[in-house]
């Protein structure tokens, strides 16, 4: 007899269910089920999903809720279920109560009349006490396993009992992987209950039996509820002229348009463009989204908030750049609204927007207080566990030690693979989990069986790094929501899901690069008394070209990486169009037509001819296809297509559809041959589109992200030292990306100075034109220490001496002896004129002099002036020798590199030092190992090593693809080595150790 179970926990009940939601809809179709009920724990996580699910499959779900309520001061479990729509709202607000952190009681739930309220079978209130509540609409429960246990009972209260089978396994060994779970939880079941597989159909031996299943199903029946997709409704932006939307929106341009255009700009061109935008706008009610994306951004703008140009196909809009949300004219570059908005095929509309990402919370909490709280979320996302996190919490649950679980995790690669993949391909995992139980054969089999369960299991749930939502209505009355904290609540629908709900998402993306951007300029308007302009500078520079050129783009957004800074030498950049082109082909797939471009441009390939109008679209990226907007461009002048015709075409190629391609190429073929192309032709010119189409970037993106590019280029061509003191800030402490602008900007003559204790700050800063690194570089030198040196050092000044510093930092409550140690192994307090060894001497015992006065005064709480004496002929106990070797790998440790000694300077000539070395030259060079890395390459599966040399000049990387495990012990150690410069990479032919280092 088939069972309508009324409640089912899947893997988005945190921890405590096996069963995935696929699983759950393929059993419920195999066994023919009309309904399946889905309760997870306190959350409608898995509602959009299940609904989707089960429209394929036919199914009809129902969603109840599974709740912690207390009885008593004591917490029982309770399954409810909506009598109604009302009653789904009023499950969704208990939700959203529970997940914000508060209690709830049942005599709280009792007072809502459109739920039903059923006890948990095992862990509900009569389950534990045996006690029984009378109230209206009031259930218990019972496994069927446990019918014949309670019949007595079920008997005396037959109308008020149900059928309700605690689901959460799949199958019967996953109540191995329960354990694991519960240990992940901190949870123990008290009575170790075995678990049945979800099941829907039960043989009934009695008529009671047959009895509460009819009587389940018929109450689950009435839970049911269609969920329709709902149409996206706009909140209004309330102007204060009290006048419509479109008419605000027509005010608005008219207002901006004097500022962004001068009168002999404005052409027909432009005026055709903007009535033809507007009337697309108004057509399809987008006025309002307009409105309130131009309202946020102008806000912050006016906030002094760094918003990036534009990003994706928003910047093919004039509205949008007129208004300020882009700062990209769609004309000048050939950018084509339909790209963003499509009247033929409509979609909501998606500016998403750059901000500058240490204030990006300013802009959230303004759109909060401007709508209203319950009018505004941020979106949930879950987070998944990973095949190392599942099998480190899988062999904690069979008692592996931590050390043993720390070996076995070191050997599993971060290859894109499964856990039972990687058991199969990766040997030296494989031996290190067969060594961790050796008398039991199967103990490695049961790790990877009970991980391979556990692997995409969701673990909790996190917030979208970028997208919000504001509702016409309170979001919760359209989604489920709970709240993050008191500034903002958070749905419980992810991003994918939100439009069938009526919601339209914002992408509001913080972006490191504007808040570096923005201290650049901050910085050279301190050090140089220049206020810049960033929307004044030329786009034709032939400095910031020539810097390009020369692949001199360290730091410089999305140029910076090697590929990038070969291609940028081979393209030769002398127009700001080489950029775009640049961002747009620098990807898999397209990457290969760079050549082509580089050698096109320089005239060393023959442009192929197609026909007039076809290769005019194609002139300045060199007979290439490289945009999107071309692609529309030549399906409009070669087969007389709209734009928004043009877009479908585009879209359908570019996304492989099948089904619908081959109806649009015989469109394409026959309206060019109307057109006056030839069949021969229109075929040639179509196979160029389809081959491209896939390929093809979205230009209004590109162009976007060029001008961002451009800006940072021309600020470092033009402030060098402003640029690297912002960079080295935004890297924040990072000690290989540091290192990495330092010895540029030391190539480029700036001085850099190591963390000094008198000049460093939070922040790397200018000082007599010399950059001065940050205290974040210190390892282990936390925020709030860095900000206590800071304060005190402005309030008292500069330190005088040693003593000076010690006691007045020591003299802060939470500043200890560790902190000090730290700064002077980082050589921070070298401007004192002492050596490290004398200094550590000085702090080394607890009955030192410098600590016994310390002592002293304190007991007589003294203040800083007490000790002017002490500071005033303040001399070191006892002066100790230099240790070089020493102190240079104390740097090492604690910034990352040596910045004031090298270890290699005793031997070092002047021709041999890598700074000096030239392309295809052989050198014998003695130089010092910091670090050896093995790896494994994911396309071949072997060893390979990543050996780090440097020298007092430079810094290198050389990557040995060969089994050479000794290798690994010339990590520091000063090594002889013969190595080849090539243009773009050294080759390491043999080495030897002649110093421990």
């Amino acid at each position: 007899m088939k069972l309508i179970n009324g409640h089912l926990n899947t893997t988005f009940s945190f921890l405590e269910s096996c069963i995935q939601a696929n699983e759950a809809i393929k059993k419920a179709k195999e066994n023919g089920m009309e309904y399946l009920c889905i309760t997870e724990h306190t959350n409608f996580f898995s509602m959009p999903l299940f609904i989707q699910k089960c429209s394929e499959n036919n199914i009809k779900p129902i969603f109840g809720l599974d709740i912690d309520l207390m009885v008593d001061q004591k917490l029982f479990r309770y399954i409810l279920l909506p009598v109604n729509k009302k009653g789904f709202d009023e499950l969704s607000e208990i939700s959203y109560q529970s997940l914000s952190g508060k209690s709830q009681t049942l005599s709280e739930i009792i007072l809502f009349k459109n739920i039903y309220i059923i006890e948990h079978p095992l862990y509900g209130f009569y389950a534990l006490t045996k006690q029984v509540f009378e109230f209206q609409n009031y259930y218990y429960s019972f496994q069927f396993n446990s019918i014949q246990s309670n019949k007595d009972f079920i008997k005396s209260h037959v109308l008020k009992s149900l059928i309700i089978n605690h689901n959460i396994i799949s199958e019967f060994e996953d109540n191995d992987v329960l354990k694991v779970l519960r240990i992940m939880k901190n949870q123990e079941e008290k009575d170790n209950y075995i678990f049945d597989p979800l099941e829907f159909d039960f043989e009934c031996n009695n008529e009671l039996q047959e009895t509460l299943i009819k009587n389940t199903n018929i109450l689950i029946k009435n839970c049911y509820f269609e969920f329709k997709k709902q149409e996206y409704i706009l909140p209004k932006f309330k102007n204060d002229k009290n006048i419509s939307s479109e008419e605000y929106l027509l005010t608005l341009i008219k207002q901006k348009l004097v500022k962004v255009f001068k009168k002999e700009e404005w052409t027909k061109e432009y005026e055709k463009r903007l009535q033809y935008e507007l009337s697309i706008i108004n057509k399809l009610k987008f006025a309002d989204y307009f409105l309130i994306i131009q309202d946020w951004i102008n806000w912050a703008k006016n906030n002094d908030i760094a918003i990036g140009p534009g990003r994706g196909s928003s910047s093919g809009s004039l509205v949008s750049y007129i208004l300020g949300i882009t700062e990209v004219d769609p004309l000048k570059y050939g950018l084509i609204f339909e790209r963003f908005l499509n009247p033929e095929r409509v979609s909501m509309p998606d500016i998403d927007t750059d901000v500058q990402d240490d204030r990006r919370q300013e802009v959230i909490k303004y759109l909060v207080n401007k709508y209203g709280f319950d009018n505004v979320a941020n979106i949930v996302t879950f987070s998944a566990l990973g095949k190392k996190s599942a099998i480190r919490d899988v062999m904690r649950a069979y008692n592996v030690s931590p050390i043993q679980i720390n070996l076995v995790s070191k050997t599993i690669s971060n290859d894109d693979i499964s856990l039972l993949e990687e058991y199969k391909k990766n040997k030296r995992f494989a031996i290190k989990l067969n060594e961790l139980n050796p008398n039991d054969s199967e103990f490695a089999n049961k790790i990877v069986n009970v991980t391979s369960k556990l692997e995409g299991f969701y673990r909790q749930t996190g917030t979208h790094a970028a997208g919000v939502v504001i509702g016409a209505k309170k979001i919760k009355e359209l989604v489920p929501t709970y709240k993050v904290d008191d500034e903002i609540q958070q749905t419980q629908i992810s991003m994918e899901y939100l439009e069938e709900f009526g919601l339209l998402k914002m992408d509001v993306l913080g972006l490191k690069t504007l808040t570096t951007i923005k201290e650049i300029v901050a910085q050279i308007e301190e050090s140089r008394n220049i206020k810049i302009d960033l929307s004044k500078i030329p786009y034709d520079d032939h400095v910031t070209f020539k810097l390009l050129t020369n692949g001199n783009t360290i730091g410089v957004f999305q140029l910076e990486s090697y590929g990038m800074i070969k291609t940028l030498k081979e393209v030769k950049v002398n127009k700001f169009e080489d950029i775009v082109a640049i961002i747009s082909l620098f990807r898999p797939g397209p990457m290969e037509n760079l050549h082509v471009y580089a050698k096109r441009k320089e005239k060393l390939e023959v442009i192929p001819q197609v026909t007039e109008k076809y290769d005019e679209v194609v002139k300045d990226t060199y007979g290439i296809i490289i945009y999107q907007e071309q692609i529309m461009q030549i399906c409009q002048v070669v087969a007389n297509m709209t734009f928004a015709e043009a877009d479908n075409v585009r879209r359908i190629i570019s996304k492989k559809k099948l089904d619908e391609m081959q109806a649009i190429k015989i469109n394409f073929i026959s309206r060019a041959i109307k057109n006056g192309y030839s069949s021969l032709l229109a075929n040639q010119i179509y196979e160029n589109i389809e081959k491209f189409a896939e390929y093809g970037f979205n230009k209004s993106h590109a162009v976007s992200y060029a001008i961002t590019s451009y800006q940072m280029a021309y600020l470092k061509a033009h402030y060098p030292l402003e640029f690297y003191t912002a960079i080295i800030s935004s890297a924040h402490g990072t000690h290989e990306t540091i290192f990495k602008y330092v010895e540029e900007a030391k190539r480029m003559g700036i001085s850099i100075l190591s963390p000094d204790i008198n000049l460093s700050k939070q922040n790397a800063t200018v000082y007599n034109n010399k950059i001065i690194l940050p205290f974040t570089m210190i390892k282990g030198l936390g925020p709030e220490t860095i900000k206590l040196i800071v304060s005190n050092r402005d309030k008292i000044g500069k330190y005088t001496n040693f003593l000076h510093m010690f006691v007045s930092l020591l003299s802060i409550k939470s500043f200890g002896i560790a902190n000090i140690e730290l700064l002077i192994k980082s050589n921070a307090l070298r401007s004192f004129g002492f050596n490290q060894a004398t200094l550590l001497n000085e702090i080394d015992k607890d009955n030192s002099d410098l600590r016994l006065l310390f002592k002293v005064k304190k007991t007589e709480n003294s203040s800083l002036f007490d000790y002017q004496e002490d500071i005033k002929n303040y001399q070191p106990t006892e002066i100790l020798e230099t240790n070089t070797e020493e102190e240079t790998k104390n740097e090492i440790d604690l910034l990352g590199n040596s910045y004031n000694f090298s270890i290699t300077s005793q031997y070092e000539k002047v021709g041999t030092r890598l700074a000096d070395m030239h392309i295809g030259n052989e050198y014998l060079t003695i130089l010092y190992c910091s670090n050896v890395i093995k790896r494994k390459s994911k396309s071949s599966n072997r060893d390979y090593y990543i050996v780090d040399l440097q020298d007092s000049t430079d810094k290198i990387s050389i990557f040995v693809y060969a089994n050479k495990p000794e290798l690994l012990e010339i990590k520091n150690k000063i090594i002889q080595v013969t190595i080849i410069k090539t243009l773009d990479k050294y080759i390491l032919r043999n080495w030897r150790i002649i110093n421990e280092g």
